[in-house]
């Protein structure tokens, strides 16, 4: 017999989500405690111990082409994915959410002209349209950014003024026009509580997607540059070693799996908790709905 959950009981997640909530914890940690972890300094040269194997002197993942303690630069590396991947899903998400709720409040050509945008947008590909921002606006993180932020607000752009087009029919929200309401207030306080789960469900997702592009990005020589510690940097450096010395590049990939599959498993799990709750309301609504009639 199954129990309904209490109104004020936490959500649990399933295995998939603990362990992407695990696994994003772990690189975090592994980002702001690399100071204290890491056993060497990662920009240190070894030229006596080049390419030494993992657990041979004193290097417990091994060392680079250059003798550089792999253990520190893994966890200083895990630094520029996270902080370029945060930043960009962020800048992305705002300014996509917010023209998504614009768009879909105002309808009429503002909804034309920012629906044609996205499309456009859209029908770029990623890597061309990040190749012309960084030809023209530099190689920095700050371009960097951008570039990932520019590849991501069409995603929720889209989702958003989906949704705001199906909220803006609700009594609630006409009820707010017809009583003059400021259109900031309609938009703060009846349209955004409607598409914050939504955004911050399609934020996690789009995690994977900023820090998968970073690290390409940088493997292609546009990112971070040497001798600066960063994953996909690591794994262009270790490219040609694969048959001698394989941990060099295999390490910061491994890094790179664990941070990707762990916001995919999060955001599934957390999409599917708003799936449940979505139909938990329908049939809540279908039964009241059916009772009224009855009656």
């Amino acid at each position: 017999m199954s129990h309904p959950r209490k109104p004020g009981r936490r959500f649990r997640p399933g295995a998939a989500g603990a362990t992407g909530a695990v696994l994003l914890a772990l690189v975090v940690l592994m980002a702001l405690l690399a100071p204290v972890l890491a056993p060497h300094d990662p920009l240190a040269q070894d030229l006596a111990h080049t390419d030494a194997a993992p657990g041979v002197h004193g290097h417990p993942l091994g060392t680079d082409q250059l003798g550089r303690d792999l253990l520190s630069r893994l966890l200083y590396g895990a630094r520029t994915p996270l902080l370029v991947g945060v930043v960009a899903v962020v800048c992305g998400g705002l300014a996509g959410t917010l023209l998504g709720l614009l768009s879909g409040f105002a309808r009429g050509w503002p909804d034309q002209v920012l629906s044609r945008l996205a499309d456009v947008q859209l029908a770029l590909p990623s890597v061309l349209l990040a190749l012309l921002v960084l030809t023209f606006g530099g190689q920095s993180t700050a371009v960097l950014v951008l570039v990932i932020a520019l590849t991501g607000w069409p995603a929720y752009f889209r989702l958003v003024r989906s949704r705001v087009l199906a909220l803006r029919t609700m009594a609630y929200v006409e009820a707010s026009l017809t009583q003059g309401v400021a259109t900031w207030r309609v938009l703060r306080y009846d349209l955004l509580p409607g598409v914050r789960g939504l955004v911050a469900v399609t934020a996690t997702l789009d995690l994977s997607r900023a820090v998968l592009m970073e690290a390409g990005l940088t493997y292609l020589g546009l990112g971070a540059q040497a001798p600066a510690p960063d994953w996909g940097l690591m794994v262009a450096e270790g490219q040609g070693q694969l048959l001698g010395a394989w941990w060099i590049a295999v390490t910061p990939g491994l890094g790179l799996v664990a941070l990707v599959i762990g916001a995919n498993l999060l955001g599934e799990r957390l999409a599917e908790r708003g799936e449940g709750r979505r139909a938990a309301r329908s049939t809540v609504k279908k039964t009241v709905t059916a009772r009224s009639t009855t009656a």
